[in-house]
């Protein structure tokens, strides 16, 4: 992030430092964990655009809303790079629960966690006319059921989490391929 988006979200209590990484401050963290509640309460998608972003950028304005000091050329750089800051810190809650773990370039799936919900997903069951929708409400489903029982062994005190983290762990994998080969594996088990 480009410093004076740094120095924005840090004055004004968006960003915290944990050792050389900006994360979220606590307040958004929770601001977007609540609304990934309401989100799996209201039964939505789990795959539709990017809606954690959004979700971030809605906690984000919510804080700023009483801030009328906010100059353009501050706010920007901070805005512009604040799914990165959401990406990081979602990424640090799911290693703390042993979900995933960050490596300096990239995000890996715990590999224990990948395999119980590999073979969670088999299981899954593929009715005639049951399009991709309703296949992707099943498997998150499992997923979520999983980071439930990795936060409680894991991470007990960040359970508040689980919504968020199994829709970012979720999306994670749909957009690295891993969940259409996994909703591909299903399909092809039903069908023999």
């Amino acid at each position: 992030m480009h410093p004076s988006g740094v120095q924005f979200g840090l004055s004004r209590g968006l960003l915290q430092l944990r050792g050389e990484e900006v994360l979220l401050a606590d307040r958004l963290l929770e601001a977007i964990s609540i609304e990934a509640q309401m989100r799996r309460h209201l039964r939505k998608p789990p795959i539709d655009g990017n809606f954690l972003v959004e979700m971030t950028v809605r906690a984000a304005e919510e804080a700023l809303a009483d801030d009328q000091g906010a100059r353009k050329k501050d706010y920007v750089p901070f805005f512009a790079q604040l799914n990165r800051m959401m990406y990081y810190t979602c990424s640090r809650v799911a290693e703390r629960a042993r979900i995933a773990r960050k490596e300096p370039k990239r995000l890996v799936t715990e590999p224990a966690f990948w395999e119980e919900f590999s073979k969670a997903a088999l299981t899954v069951k593929v009715k005639p006319g049951k399009n991709m929708e309703q296949l992707q409400k099943s498997l998150f489903k499992v997923c979520h059921k999983l980071v439930k029982e990795r936060f409680a062994a894991n991470d007990p005190d960040n359970v508040r989490h689980v919504d968020l983290i199994a829709y970012f762990i979720f999306n994670f994998w749909n957009a690295t391929g891993l969940l259409p080969m996994t909703q591909a594996v299903v399909i092809m088990g039903s069908q023999l």
